[in-house]
């Protein structure tokens, strides 16, 4: 028998499973298995097709590995001379039919992928067991440490049409080949074959497995790679848009870019909209970056969510200074909306955006949005008036219009515009 190879390690793929019967149908009866190799009159069979030279080194070795006279050490000691004897691809694949069952019956994996190789190579495998070997080979491959012939072996498995039906991901073709890239350290690859695999994936309507793509975030911030972050992100959340993989991904996003105050603000504001706020310093710089002087009702709310948290309480000294500032400030703006808005009117578009910013903070995301597409008519600067027309517009509900606008935005903005299109996408 062929067993299934699963080692433990964390990069493992398999361990030893017994009861995988692995048939390799040969003419004349040679086969894997308990009776890979039968019996004289078997091989017989085979004359008319491997060379009489292969088969005289052949047969010592074969009744070697008989049940009734087996002698697999000194079967394996033999192989050189069966290889040796070689001379057409038919005695290539009994050959590898032969190292294989040694292999197996030694539980050396040495022998048992050089085996398969042989097989493989004669040309001979029938067609529906081809992507099957190839696996092996590269199951094999990957825990001898040999990447590279473990991805090749592996591509060849799927393009031969293998498919794992083992309910653990971790075991696909597509997943081994990322663990190789990244057991290597080239994990711009891996990452790279992941965007590819799950890319193709969805265009067949196939989903890509969650532990996957979280291997991808991790990997990404571990190696500070800001792009492959945001990739990894979106994909993770198109499919699994959880509150945990919201707060993995923003927090990542947010630690891998460098935002200044005004634009962290509003990956700030969708860490709130999808409960991805946790930390005590989020809440902090979040309020900070606000200015409880400037947007005090909007600190107000945040303040409440910190509270309902549990990272604020009412005897916290921060909480209560900016408690104190944000609650005398915000009796004036919401009083003077009406006067923050003419002057937004009438003003220049740093007017403009100023008055959208307090509309926002009262939550009037519609008359916001509107007193931004006035700022961005007066010449505020696209990227900041486009992120926040969209995020007015998904506050609204208007997703797909959100959707739309979010993807007019570029340069240091665009990994925040890009995340908020991630939520938009997510709840339309």
């Amino acid at each position: 028998m062929l067993r299934a190879f699963r080692p433990t390690r964390n990069t493992s793929i398999r361990g030893t499973v017994a009861g995988f019967a692995l048939a390799v149908a040969i003419a004349g009866g040679v086969s894997m298995g308990s009776a890979a190799v039968t019996s004289d009159a078997a091989f017989a069979q085979e004359e008319q097709r491997n060379s009489q030279g292969f088969g005289e080194a052949y047969q010592p070795v074969a009744n070697m590995v008989q049940p009734e006279t087996a002698n697999f050490e000194g079967a394996k000691a033999a192989i050189p001379t069966v290889i040796a004897a070689i001379e057409n691809q038919k005695d290539r694949q009994v050959a590898g039919n032969l190292i294989l069952n040694i292999g197996t019956n030694l539980s050396d994996p040495a022998l048992q992928r050089q085996g398969l190789e042989m097989m493989l190579e004669s040309g001979l495998t029938p067609a529906e067991q081809v992507g099957q070997f190839n696996y092996y080979v590269g199951s094999f491959a990957y825990n001898a440490q040999d990447y590279a012939a473990a991805r090749a072996a592996m591509n060849a498995a799927l393009a031969g049409g293998y498919v794992d039906n083992d309910s653990d991901d971790r075991n696909d073709p597509a997943y081994i080949i990322l663990q190789s890239y990244l057991a290597e350290g080239n994990v711009a690859a891996g990452l790279e074959h992941l965007n590819e695999v799950a890319t193709a994936r969805k265009a067949a309507g196939q989903a890509i497995p969650e532990q996957w793509l979280l291997v991808g975030l991790q990997k990404s911030y571990d190696e500070e790679l800001s792009d492959q972050a945001l990739n990894v992100s979106e994909m993770l959340l198109a499919e699994y848009p959880t509150a945990t993989n919201w707060k993995n991904s923003l927090q990542v996003v947010n630690a891998l870019n460098e935002f200044d105050p005004e634009a962290r603000v509003d990956l700030y504001r969708l860490m709130r909209v999808t409960d991805a706020l946790s930390q005590r310093q989020e809440f902090i710089r979040y309020i900070e970056d606000l200015d409880p002087r400037v947007m005090s009702n909007e600190v107000q709310d945040v303040l409440a969510a910190g509270t309902a948290a549990g990272v604020f309480s009412s005897d916290d000294p921060y909480y209560v200074e900016v408690k104190g500032i944000a609650d005398t400030r915000a009796p004036q703006d919401r009083n003077g909306i009406d006067r923050i808005v003419r002057d937004g009117e009438t003003g220049d578009s740093l007017d403009a955006m100023s008055a959208g910013d307090v509309l926002y903070s009262l939550g009037d995301f519609s008359r916001a949005e509107g007193m931004y597409r006035m700022a961005l008519e007066k010449g505020a600067d696209a990227a900041t008036a486009n992120t926040r027309i969209g995020i007015a517009q998904a506050e609204q509900g208007n997703y797909a219009a959100a959707l739309e606008t979010f993807g007019t935005v570029d340069g240091a903005r665009a990994p925040i515009a890009r995340m908020w299109a991630a939520y938009a996408a997510s709840m339309m």
